[in-house]
This record gives structure tokens, C-alpha cells and sequence, in this order.
């Protein structure tokens, strides 16, 4: 059996409409608690002799990490789509980012083990501008992607919610 191909715009729609979601009730003031202070300053300030150090000493407040965690969990069940997220923390300079949580296993720039890295056009452009954005999908895709800006008490955008579903419907088990 075949996997079915979905209606990519209805997809990408719906995925805009839980980015807007995110932009309006996610706090950018949890999200910067979640990592611990001492995590963070590894992350900035990773030691070259332990590369590994950063993963060690990845700590964060629970209750924090918690809540945000489960408000997304929470946005993504508005929609019928299979939804995967991840938040992106923007940090030091804000040419790099950092992904604080993310739920399901479809994520755009998520490696394994990775810790920082510098911040994909995409995620700097939705910083830049505050404005949710649905990435383009080409024909190769097979998941599609949407941004929320996600803002602290002064209105700084200091994370990004990615917001990612699959295109093509799951093939059952036996095939």
C-alpha cells in the first residue's frame, strides 16, 4: 500500500493558525527559564577539552520546562494533524540558537546530540520580524513547517516554536 499525499496548503494553513496560537500565549519568559544558568553558560561558553561537557551539564527548571512543554503539546492537539515541535531559544549574540524542548520526532533542524548551532535563515528571519511564518515545500518535502515568534515582557523576540506535520499519510506497518 501506497502512502496518500496530502493537500499541502491545507497543511501549511493549519500549521500557520497553531503558530499564531503559539505567538499569542506562549511566554518568551518561560521559555528563557527553562535552561538553567549554569547549562546556559556551557552552552556559550563550551570547554574545547570536553565536548560533552554541554550535554552534562544540560539542566533546566522543571516547572518551567514542564509548562511550556505541555502548552505545546496542548496547541498541537487544537488540530487533527500529527504535530511534532520544538522551541528554539535564541542566544548569546543572536546568531545562534538553541532547541530548549521539542515533542514528536519531524523537526526541520533538531540533530541528535546537537547543542547549539548558528541560526538557520529561517528561524533568524521570524526572530527578525516577530511574524509567523510558513516555510515553502517543494516537491521532495515530506513534512511541512511553521514558525511562531515567541516574545518576553519586553516584546523581544526570544525564541522560535517550530510547528512540523508530515505530508504523506503513514503507510500501515505491513507494507
Amino acid at each position: 500500500m501506497k502512502a496518500t499525499r496530502v493537500d499541502t496548503r491545507k497543511v501549511l494553513d493549519e500549521l500557520a493558525r497553531l503558530a499564531e496560537i503559539a505567538a499569542g500565549v506562549i511566554d518568551g519568559e518561560d521559555v528563557k527559564g527553562v535552561i538553567t544558568p549554569r547549562a546556559m553558560y556551557y552552552i556559550l561558553n563550551p570547554d574545547p577539552k570536553h565536548q560533552f561537557l554541554v550535554g552534562d551539564y544540560f539542566d533546566v527548571d522543571h516547572d518551567l520546562f514542564l509548562r511550556v512543554k505541555k502548552l505545546m503539546i496542548r496547541i498541537a492537539r487544537l488540530s487533527d494533524l500529527v504535530i511534532s515541535s520544538s522551541m528554539w531559544q535564541v542566544i548569546g549574540d543572536g546568531k545562534r540558537t538553541t532547541v530548549v524542548l521539542h515533542n514528536g520526532a519531524m523537526q526541520q533542524w533538531y540533530h541528535f546530540g546537537d547543542n547549539v548551532m548558528d541560526i538557520p535563515p529561517e528561524l533568524a528571519e521570524v526572530a527578525r520580524t516577530g511574524q509567523v511564518k510558513a516555510l515553502p515545500v517543494t516537491d521532495g518535502d515530506r513534512q511541512a513547517t511553521a514558525l511562531a515568534p515567541i516574545r518576553d515582557s519586553l516584546g523581544d523576540v526570544v525564541a522560535v516554536c517550530e510547528f512540523s506535520a508530515p505530508l504523506a499519510g503513514q503507510s500501515p506497518a505491513w507494507s
